[in-house]
């Protein structure tokens, strides 16, 4: 039933990029366009129309698969559009006679005119129409709807739902709003229900009602829902009467009310409930549109009444009422979930035949991570389920019962279409991935996804603020999931997608052509052990990513036929370049390439690479890259190079850098402090006015032409400096140009000069200082910072007196590297003591000391650090004993020991039942490991 709605809402997407996308390509291809801009600029006037034809579209949605299949053909017109001016850059750069290629532009243009037209034609032969709203989602959204009959299989929730309970309980002066949080499937409802129909809930409440408010509610019949519901309670009315009646009853009430208008309803409403003690359940509540709506409904009533919602919308969540947090249900035990399997998908005979049933078992515990549905009950039956639990859960529903999918679908389709893609592409991270903020933002912005901004607009903050907030609002609606906090605590660092929502997005990825998963499978060929590697060798989508596991990545994926205007190939965990070769037409528009490779050989980056002019995103890791072509420099629209990660013996052209002048994030490998391995030649950085990451370079090329100055959008630098003059230079300009610093690396063989000029950079919140500090100048320091890293920095005393003060700082390490602790460094001399006050480092929440060869002492006041989670300890070999503060912080979690002496080991282990003699000092840390 939501087949044609996606389908516009996708067309609606694609055709709004392809309208940026030319938008860009006229601008920046002035004079290659020239000859033929009134062509384009017809097809760009096209693109608009049928843009807006589609959000019309969208509007009143859809119905039959005529329509589907139409919008796939207007989506792909627009694609092909695109597909034509950029094949004509690319083409008309090396041409000898340019004029045939604008004959072959134009030629295509006609061509793309003439199927615009059959488009045209085919809509009013087959009376193309799209059908209103409500037509199209009205079963699915009564198959949704809730009621407050508590369920039969409910496992555990025990715990979460005594929370829920307290809450509830609460006697409060006023009106309080208690919120469910959470994806679709994660057993909302059911604990609300199981709470609504609490025996005690129930006493302590003069009223209560159930209203399930859903994507296209209607206003005034969830008020006269609810009217219906307190005003039956107040009447007693159905006592005594037969089923019959009471529906009868019921029946006459409802078409009475629907005579009220709604303000009248409303004022019913006030006058039954603001003497009373109420509890009211808003089921399913999906946007804050939709509270605001219905809560100036709601009179304060008598103390302790409540208002109880469920929604999917984290941020709704966390705003209606500061007083309370929301609770989100957790996911079920492995246990938890083997039980709720029993219950759901396997009926009693199931177990009758002894024989089996240790089979049965097998098998459920497998798939006790997925949901599943009851109507298998033979053994071969449930064989077929576990090659594909997703596919028989959704082709084997009941009647009574829809599928995960179509949960799930119901929030897809409330995404707005700029977002709808954006969630696609995280199809193309493989299972359990956690998925860096950053990658995705940048992997976003090359696609397309996310819109330039307006002229005069500051263009640097804005599309990645955007992206942002792209993110964000997945993650508000629980199709995304957060893995790990930034340094902040507020944003995301990394994200993952749950299971069953990542089949989802698959699923959807791929009926939609929007994006194809290769992944390798084995088949046994006759002998034990062996198997070969098969891929699906035919796609159709623009977009293909591979996936490799069990040490397969030596079989290059053998791709004969793909999408002939392929525009982005991601590999995981390859050994070798894939087959499908670089001189390969197919891939000469592409914009996203990146090449994760599992183990760390030499690998060699073909020339040709120079011709993928659109490229926008490049990234190899996990290899060893001997040099980057100079042809690189020939990548005009390239805003993402990274090659930071394993690629240290990679040189490296600076004439070719110079060139990419749309750069955005050039990664580079670190600048090893004992040895520099890889090398790049000078460079105008001053030409790269875009940048906003910069890491790690050379001084020289920053101060050559004043290239510091012109980097007015940096936010993330990483700088290694030849001399203090250098340093001195560059300090000058940072606090006067590069106003968005947030993050800084510096990097000196000798000693620091004065850093107090560091102190007025109030963006900067993460700080990494390779080098020795000068000890008249302990207070350089900005307040803003969160992570401080100090290598090589000989700390004394005074120096921590100034850290522990830092009100902001919540990660510190500090210590030297390996080979710093084998060369002369480790006979410069350190504090051997060391003291961490009362009260210090207040908000510390990783410590890491490591490669300190002169600490023996180590001190912890009363309160310090007492909200540490983590500690790492490496490779301290005068220190005696664990400090005894230690034993007062209750927060730590993980205490990481390595490279310790046996003796300080042996104080901190359990031997034979025998305590060490500081145990008791971490007996209270939940994991604590040696290595």
């Amino acid at each position: 039933m939501v087949a044609e709605f996606i389908a516009v809402q996708l067309g609606q997407a694609v055709i709004s990029q392809v309208v940026e996308k030319l938008a860009d390509l006229l601008a920046n291809e002035a004079k290659s366009l020239s000859s033929v801009r009134d062509d384009v600029e017809f097809l760009k006037r096209e693109l608009k129309f049928m843009n807006g034809f589609l959000k019309d579209a969208d509007r009143r949605q859809k119905q039959e698969g005529l329509v589907r299949d139409w919008i796939a053909e207007v989506r792909d017109v627009a694609c092909e559009i695109e597909d034509a001016i950029e094949i004509y850059v690319s083409e008309v750069d090396s041409a000898f006679i340019k004029v045939f290629c604008r004959r072959k532009l134009r030629a295509h243009i006609n061509s793309i005119k003439n199927e615009l037209q059959s488009l045209r034609e085919r809509s009013q032969t087959y009376q193309i129409q799209l059908n209103n709203a409500e037509e199209g989602t009205s079963s699915l959204r009564n198959l949704r709807k809730s009621y407050p009959e508590e369920e039969e299989d409910v496992v555990s929730m025990k715990d979460v739902a005594m929370t829920l309970k307290v809450q509830l309980l609460k006697e409060e002066d006023e009106l309080r709003i208690v919120s469910i949080v959470g994806m679709g499937g994660l057993g909302k409802t059911t604990l609300a229900k199981k709470v609504y129909n609490d025996i005690g809930v129930k006493r302590h409440f003069d009223m209560s009602a159930w209203v399930c408010i859903s994507q296209q509610y209607v206003v005034k019949e969830v008020l006269i829902e609810i009217l219906l519901q307190v005003g039956f309670e107040r009447k007693n009315l159905g006592g005594g009467k037969s089923k019959k009646e009471f529906l009868t009853e019921k029946t006459n009430e409802r078409e009475l009310l629907k005579r009220f208008e709604e303000q009248d309803l409303i004022g019913l409403i006030q006058d039954e409930l603001k003497e009373k003690k109420y509890l009211l359940v808003l089921d399913d509540i999906w946007n804050i549109e939709a509270w605001h709506k219905v809560k100036k409904v709601f009179p304060k009533g008598r103390g302790g009444s409540k208002l109880l919602f469920t929604t999917r919308n984290t941020e709704l969540a966390t705003s209606v009422d500061p007083f309370f947090s929301p609770i989100e249900p957790p996911l079920l035990t492995e246990e938890e979930s083997w039980e709720l399997l029993q219950r759901k998908a396997f009926s009693r005979q199931v177990f009758c035949n002894n024989g089996s049933r240790s089979e049965f078992e097998k098998l459920g515990k497998e798939m006790v991570r997925k949901c599943l549905l009851s109507t298998k009950t033979a053994l071969e039956e449930w064989k077929k389920v576990h090659k594909d639990v997703n596919f028989q859960l959704n082709k084997l529903k009941s009647p009574q019962q829809y599928a995960v999918d179509e949960i799930l679908d119901l929030s897809y389709q409330e995404l707005p279409f700029f977002l709808k893609p954006c969630f696609l592409y995280l199809s193309c991270f493989p299972e359990d991935s956690e998925i860096s903020k950053k990658r995705l933002i940048r992997l976003w912005i090359a696609e397309g996804f996310v819109p330039r901004p307006i002229r005069g607009e500051i263009e640097e903050t804005l599309m990645e603020e955007v992206a942002e907030h792209y993110l964000g609002e997945l993650i508000n609606r629980s199709m995304v999931q957060v893995a790990r906090r930034d340094l902040t605590g507020d944003g995301v660092k990394t994200c993952r997608l749950h299971d069953l929502m990542r089949d989802f997005c698959i699923s959807m990825a791929r009926n939609e052509n929007f994006i194809e998963i290769m992944a390798p499978h084995k088949t046994s060929i006759g002998t034990a052990g062996s198997s070969s590697v098969q891929y699906s060798s035919t796609t159709h989508s623009r977009r293909i990513a591979v996936h490799f596991d069990d040490g397969l990545g030596s079989h290059a994926p053998k791709m004969e036929k793909v999408h002939t205007n392929l525009r982005s190939l991601i590999c995981f965990g390859i050994n070798i370049f894939p087959e499908l070769s670089l001189k390969n037409g197919s891939l000469k528009l592409l914009r996203v390439l990146e090449l994760v490779f599992d183990k760390f050989r030499t690998v060699k980056v073909p020339k040709v690479i120079g011709n993928l002019i659109h490229l926008r995103y490049l990234k190899f890791s996990g290899t060893r890259i001997s040099k980057l072509p100079d042809s690189v420099g020939n990548l005009r629209y390239l805003h993402t190079l990274d090659i930071r990660h394993g690629n240290k013996y990679i040189r490296i052209s600076g004439n070719s850098i110079s060139k990419l002048v749309h750069l955005r994030h050039l990664l580079l490998p670190d600048l090893y402090l004992g040895s520099i391995f890889w090398k790049i030649s000078p460079f105008r950085i001053e030409k790269l006015s875009n940048l906003e990451t910069l890491k790690t370079v050379y001084a020289e090329n920053l101060i050559r032409y004043d290239g510091v100055v012109k980097l007015t959008n940096v936010r993330d630098l990483g700088v290694h400096f030849k001399s203090v003059k250098e340093v001195c230079l560059i300090l000058q300009s940072l606090v006067s140009k590069l106003t968005r610093l947030g993050s800084l690396r510096l990097i000196l063989h000798d000693e620091f000069p004065s850093l107090d000029i560091l102190f007025d950079c109030a963006a900067l919140y993460k700080l990494h200082l390779t080098g020795r500090l000068s000890q008249q100048h302990s207070s350089f320091l900005p307040k803003s910072l969160v992570k401080l890293e100090l290598r090589r920095s000989l700390l004394n005393q005074d120096m921590v007196v100034v850290l522990e003060k830092m009100e902001n700082l919540r990660i510190l390490y500090y210590g030297f590297d390996g080979y710093d602790y084998h060369s002369r460094l480790s006979r410069v001399a350190i504090m051997s003591k060391m003291v961490f006050s009362a009260h210090g480092f207040p908000k510390l929440e990783i410590l890491g000391l490591e490669f300190l060869g002169d600490l023996e002492e180590w001190e912890v006041g009363e309160d310090a650090m007492a909200n540490l989670k983590r500690l790492d300890i490496d490779c301290i070999p005068k220190l005696k004993m664990i400090p005894d503060g230690l034993k007062y912080v209750t927060t730590l979690q993980e205490l990481s020991i390595k490279r310790m002496s046996r003796k300080f080991n042996g104080r901190l282990r359990v031997v034979d039942g025998v305590e060490g003699e500081d145990f008791h000092k971490v007996q209270h840390i939940p994991s604590i490991c040696f290595s």
